[in-house]
């Protein structure tokens, strides 16, 4: 088989934009923040099947603003006033949803959105369900991980368990996985799913 000139210089063309992108995310994987993260599964309703976990990861909302702040619900002090800070749940019978950036915080996956900015470029959709927790909220978009043939599932997890999942969170768009882990009281274990 005789390969021409042109294909020769498609194939190196090719190759360097596949091996350039790859560079970027292997120096994204080395320079930008981790978090360990909780996650929880769920089976998407997408076409494609096959040996990958769906999970959407649960972010620090706390330092978010709502879209109104008759959504919040602040504790109260022993004399009936409302205790305000940066600990709410969210008030009524409501889910809501808001665009924020995602930052890395004392080791937590925050989401914070700045007063008055409906619409920012690279913003995440954020999800917090009624009488939830601000610490609590959960990322619309889902992280795929995808797990070798050979590897054991570890879902679904057993009672008491947590689903836990290290991500890089570049500065626009979703959080990148890493790895998964299993939380069961105090004890930690990665997993291996290569």
């Amino acid at each position: 088989m005789k390969l021409s000139k042109t294909s020769i210089a498609l194939l190196v063309i090719q190759l360097a934009l596949v091996s350039s992108i790859a560079a970027k995310y292997l120096y994204q994987r080395h320079s930008l923040p981790r978090v360990w993260t909780r996650a929880a599964a769920f089976d998407p309703s997408l076409p494609m099947r096959g040996r990958y976990l769906s999970v959407q990861l649960l972010v620090d909302g706390c330092a978010s603003t709502l879209p109104s702040a008759k959504l919040a619900a602040f504790p109260h002090n022993s004399d009936g006033t409302v205790k305000y800070g940066s600990v709410f749940t969210v008030h009524g019978r409501q889910t809501v949803n808001f665009l924020a950036r995602l930052q890395v915080k004392n080791g937590r996956l925050i989401a914070v959105q700045p007063d008055g900015v409906e619409t920012m470029e690279g913003a995440q959709r954020v999800t917090a369900h009624e009488q939830a927790p601000c610490s609590e909220m959960v990322l619309d978009q889902p992280v795929d991980y995808y797990i070798a043939e050979h590897a054991q599932s570890p879902l679904p997890t057993l009672p008491g368990q947590e689903l836990w999942m290290e991500v890089t969170v570049p500065t626009n768009g979703p959080p990148r996985p890493l790895q998964l882990a299993i939380k069961s009281g105090n004890e930690w274990r990665p997993l291996d799913l290569r």
